[in-house]
């Protein structure tokens, strides 16, 4: 594969997967985009819930499997190491606009906080979940987690160097501030209906059951390190553990 296909590939990866990230800012603000989470005709219950179920499952699944690193240990006999990242997030992009695309809205009103004050309070903290996922990406590394990185290192014939584990910033405050983000986006809306509480639910039970396996990992490559920020940091609540619990 001659190199300078490496970073043309992360560049197209990298596009896309942003614009799957845009697109799923209107499509959960209700605004802006052609099909919303609750635009378009209503879904007939209950055919409707379990579809989007299912197509909820079925992008998490993917998502889940191809983050594990056994999966990735095979997966790089295929796709170059230095694409394998990229490839994630085109696959990742891809598959949000599709779910965006087979998602059935279910528009009947939960809740409804108005356009007033706590109707622009809930967006200005669904807002405040956007602005933590994307300053999370660049507490670590931005252009390594959208494989851009890697690419360009192949590109250069160089080895890439993960950066090292780090505490600053956000992931200073919580260990997992872009799942943060992700909650207050998913639950932070003036106009609850049961299509987006089925979304929260089901994406929030996904956070909740993926994240040990998540830390697994991070205790099996980092190690004490990891061990020690974990009891010292919370995983979502971005207040210090008391000194008991930290030297436990």
């Amino acid at each position: 594969m001659p190199r300078l296909l490496y970073p043309l590939y992360a560049l197209v990866a990298y596009a896309i997967g942003l614009a799957s990230i845009l697109y799923l800012v209107g499509f959960m603000a209700d605004l802006w985009v052609p099909k919303t989470i609750n635009g378009g005709p209503a879904a007939a219950l209950p055919a409707g819930a379990w579809t989007n179920v299912a197509v909820l499952a079925a992008f998490l699944v993917l998502h889940s499997v191809m983050a594990r690193p056994a999966f990735k240990a095979r997966w790089t006999r295929l796709v170059p190491e230095s694409l394998e990242r990229a490839t994630y997030i085109l696959v990742s992009g891809l598959t949000t606009f599709a779910l965006a695309w087979a998602w059935q809205p279910m528009p009947a009103v939960v809740w409804d906080a108005g356009d007033g004050a706590v109707g622009m309070s809930l967006y200005a903290v669904q807002a405040l979940g956007w602005l933590t996922i994307v300053l999370a990406t660049f507490n670590i590394d931005h252009f390594a987690f959208f494989g851009l990185r890697q690419a360009w290192d192949r590109f250069h014939q160089r080895r890439h160097q993960p950066a090292p584990f780090t505490a600053r910033f956000l992931y200073g405050l919580v260990r997992h501030p872009i799942s943060l983000g992700w909650l207050l986006v998913f639950w932070s809306t003036p106009r609850m209906t049961e299509g987006h509480l089925l979304f929260a639910g089901v994406m929030t039970a996904y956070i909740a059951l993926v994240t040990p396996l998540e830390e697994r990992d991070l205790v099996e490559a980092i190690g004490d390190d990891y061990r020690r920020y974990r009891r010292r940091v919370r995983a979502f609540l971005p207040w210090p553990r008391t000194r008991r619990a930290a030297d436990a």
